[in-house]
């Protein structure tokens, strides 16, 4: 059975068990939507399964545990416990989680910004463009290049 079939069942499990019709439980989801997605013929995005779970009046991890359990053929409380497990052996269980993503740089620009900043040490130190590119290891054309490059950050 597909994610989408599971999380699908569980959607209408939940719908039905509180005793809702897709229109009661449409909101900012319309009741095509849910129709959608409780025939398994569309994938919720994340935000979307947020409004359902506060529809249902369930918390939103609850919505996707049963569902991923459900796909995987195992209990909600097996499921929730070894995704609890997991989270305590990556240090992340009881720690405060960023909220955004991170700035990150790429390793090239590392590279390039360590590079240039060998060659303004070596520069600082006295050493001549040709000794510079002899004790980096890198060509002439490169060093000199770099040698005369401001800023590089």
């Amino acid at each position: 059975m597909s994610l989408r079939k599971s999380y699908a069942a569980v959607v209408q499990l939940l719908r039905v068990q509180k005793g809702l019709s897709q229109t009661e439980l449409s909101g900012s989801v319309t009741q095509a939507h849910v129709s959608v997605l409780e025939l398994g013929k569309s994938s919720a995005t994340v935000d979307t399964s947020v409004q359902l779970a506060a529809a249902l009046k369930v918390e939103p991890i609850t919505l996707l545990a049963l569902a991923i359990a459900s796909h995987e053929k195992r209990t909600v409380r097996e499921a929730l416990l070894a995704s609890l497990a997991e989270a305590e052996a990556l240090g992340l269980a009881d720690n405060p989680l960023p909220t955004r993503t991170q700035a990150t740089v790429p390793p090239g620009v590392l590279e390039a910004r360590k590079k240039w900043l060998d060659v303004q040490e070596l520069k600082a130190r006295g050493f001549s463009q040709s000794q510079a590119s002899k004790e980096l290891g890198i060509p002439e054309s490169t060093l000199r290049r770099l040698w005369h490059r401001a800023d590089q950050g």
